[in-house]
């Protein structure tokens, strides 16, 4: 296995500029396991009545705090309801349509409760250590929610020979008194940075998508995300149990519509760095199948023999066999690579 410079320079080609950046939650997680990991956000939630009991009686019972994974066990579960007697049932199916939703919202609700409150809680260091791994790539996709790559894309050093360039492709709606930006869908080409599941900072607004902002508020953001959620108002982000489900709202947003389009549509080389390729964020991944990526270097934290990372390694190489059948003129190389080479946080 090969370590992040030997990854770079191979799914590249020597060329960095040509290779883009795909960040899954071990992003976040490198950053503190103890907040992002999904048993975290389920003893949150738990604690502030977020689920309701029928949610949390199957969550336990499976001895799985996986948010999706219990989406997709309660969406099952009424699925056989309704192929069995919908009429019937009719009462319960409702119940746990209804349980999809909360879970839905208490994901959010906990990433937002456990979220790190002001981004000079970290340290220069560390978000210099970052930015000296996410300037490695002109192009950057992300499937987490939270606001870390947000900060860390917004800082500034005062010895820097210059100054990172990236574009969310959000602008001022020259709307006198407007306290968010505003999604350029008229022009989203320069667009350099993908929230390909939405973040907690988007929000649906009647003539766009918003971005909300600390420069024009000086509110922090978590505050702003938290007094959102309290009022009821739901940021822009998927977190469905099915790839097939996400995709269906994707394709619902122009936004998230046109970042995964973008991955669709890129050639040359693409890192991926703490996503375990799982079949509930295929979507993504069949974009990369569609593309013209032609090498895909995967980060593996820890034993490459464990369970898990043998199940990324089966994984990755079931994407070289389907681009075969999509494209068999372009063919997909991959390579891995430890994930403890990225020095970050």
């Amino acid at each position: 296995m090969i370590d992040f410079n030997g990854a770079i320079s191979w799914a590249s080609d020597g060329v960095e500029a040509k290779c883009a950046l795909l960040l899954g939650n071990g992003f976040s997680m490198a950053y503190d396991s103890s907040r992002f990991s999904y048993g975290a956000l389920a003893t949150l939630a738990e604690d502030r009545d977020l689920l309701p009991p029928l949610a949390l009686k199957v969550m336990k019972a499976s001895g799985n705090s996986d948010f999706e994974s219990l989406m997709r066990k309660l969406k099952s579960t009424v699925d056989t309801l309704t192929a069995l007697d919908d009429v019937a049932h009719a009462d319960t199916i409702n119940e746990l349509n209804a349980n999809v939703v909360a879970v839905r919202e208490a994901l959010a609700g906990s990433i937002a409760g456990l979220h790190p409150e002001r981004p000079f809680e970290i340290e220069e260091t560390a978000y210099r250590r970052v930015r000296q791994f996410l300037d490695r790539f002109r192009t950057i996709y992300t499937v987490s929610y939270d606001l870390l790559l947000y900060w860390a894309l917004m800082q500034t050093f005062d010895d820097a020979v210059t100054d990172r360039r990236s574009d969310d492709g959000f602008r001022d709606s020259r709307i006198d008194g407007d306290e968010t930006v505003l999604w350029n869908i008229y022009n989203p080409y320069a667009q350099t940075v993908h929230y390909l599941h939405g973040a907690l900072h988007l929000y649906r607004g009647s003539d766009g998508l918003r971005k909300i902002t600390y420069i024009r508020t000086h509110a922090a953001l978590i505050d702003q995300v938290r007094s959102q959620l309290e009022s009821g108002r739901y940021p822009l982000y998927v977190a469905e149990g099915e790839s097939a489900e996400k995709l269906q709202r994707i394709n619902g947003s122009a936004y998230l519509s046109r970042s995964l389009r973008s991955l669709t549509g890129r050639g040359n080389g693409l890192l991926v760095f703490g996503h375990s390729l799982d079949a509930n964020d295929d979507h993504i991944f069949e974009a990369v199948i569609r593309s013209k990526i032609t090498r895909i270097a995967v980060s593996l934290h820890g034993d490459p023999d464990s369970e898990g990372n043998r199940a990324i390694q089966r994984r990755t190489a079931d994407l070289v066999i389907r681009r075969q059948h999509v494209n068999p003129r372009n063919p997909l190389e991959y390579a891995f690579f430890d994930a403890s080479s990225v020095p970050l946080w």
